[in-house]
């Protein structure tokens, strides 16, 4: 599992240094029968060889990738750029789906798969009384955020889920502009922000999602982990 890097307030300095994860990603696996470790950031040239010894890649959430790597301009909406981040993440990306090792990409961690593949992002796509409302400054409301989705029929997703519509969480103000060449969009909200892809290839082994099925894993996404690792990492 990717891990996001944050400078945080400990008993030993008001800036620490850190790596993070919550818990609830790694407690997901450990559900679904797996068995989690925790990736710090590394060399771009050192991904593949890394990953080599996993038998598959969770990558997570976090902060924004920037616009440079996906060759825009800078806006001024991207948030917590940092570029260890994107070095790594994008080259973990790359890396396992050049390697066929079974990938879950959540939020940062499916916005970096499409970047890395050469798809681009929406910097900011949130608006007042949207689907997608700028994300508030109280936790408890970030947390309660809902919208439904719809599912392509044959898709993994849908065949993870058993069914084509889902409500889902929102915690992330960019998303998908241009779907990287070799993967499609399975999943969109009724304002038409695609919410999931996977490859064309329909033997790579690939979830790819916009929400953190994580935090919702009790209203049932359980199953999007048991599916990752029964299915995709086993099967």
């Amino acid at each position: 599992m990717s891990t996001w890097r944050r400078v945080m307030p400990t008993f030993v300095s008001e800036r620490t240094d850190l790596y993070t994860l919550g818990t609830e990603y790694p407690q997901a696996v450990l559900d679904a029968g797996g068995l989690p470790l925790l990736l710090p950031h590394h060399r771009a040239e050192d991904a593949a060889r890394v990953l080599e010894g996993f038998d598959g890649l969770v990558m997570v959430g976090g902060d924004d990738i920037h616009p440079k790597r996906y060759g825009r301009p800078d806006e001024g909406k991207s948030k917590g750029v940092v570029d260890s981040a994107d070095e790594s993440d994008l080259a973990f990306a790359s890396a396992a789906i050049e390697l066929g090792i079974p990938l879950f990409a959540i939020c940062r961690g499916y916005q970096a798969l499409n970047v890395a593949m050469g798809g681009t992002l929406h910097q900011d796509s949130t608006s007042d009384g949207g689907i997608h409302g700028p994300i508030s400054d109280v936790p408890a409301d970030v947390m309660s955020e809902r919208h439904p989705i719809t599912m392509a029929e044959g898709s993994r997703l849908a065949t993870a889920y058993g069914r084509h519509d889902r409500v889902v969480n929102s915690i992330h103000h960019q998303s998908i502009e241009t779907v990287a060449p070799g993967f499609h969009p399975v999943a969109w909200a009724p304002d038409g922000t695609v919410e999931a892809i996977e490859p064309d290839d329909a033997a790579a082994r690939v979830l790819a999602v916009q929400w953190h099925p994580e935090k919702i894993a009790a209203e049932g996404d359980h199953v999007l982990f048991r599916y990752f690792i029964d299915e995709l990492v086993r099967g």
